[in-house]
């Protein structure tokens, strides 16, 4: 690859790596909040008869924010590791760019 088009995928590389940390941020964030309020039901049915409607609703609604939250970490691992390999493919690509500056000022004597 030449310098220009080495440059224009390094742009490329760091924009999309700025967009899957973002993801990754957001799904993080979106997990703390699942395991918030799972355990907020949790408290909530402790207090409760177990054998209450409500109780019963209330493991239900638990177990779905579990499969929610189990969906969450699927994806983040999989961001995760497009982001390490946009990484690898970033710092190839600085490589190439600092191979091609050096060959374009370096003076042949």
């Amino acid at each position: 690859m030449g310098l220009i088009s080495s440059s224009f995928r390094m742009m490329y590389l760091t924009a999309y790596q700025i967009t899957l940390e973002s993801k990754i941020q957001w799904i993080s964030s979106a997990k703390m909040e699942l395991v918030a309020s799972s355990d907020e039901i949790l408290a909530l049915g402790n207090d409760l008869d177990p054998e209450n409607p409500a109780v019963k609703q209330m493991e239900a609604r638990r177990e779905k924010l579990t499969a929610l939250e189990k969906k969450l970490d699927l994806q983040m691992q999989e961001y995760q590791s497009r982001l390490r390999m946009v990484q690898a493919e970033l710092e190839s690509t600085q490589n190439a760019v600092e191979k091609a500056i050096d060959r374009s000022f370096k003076f042949q004597v």
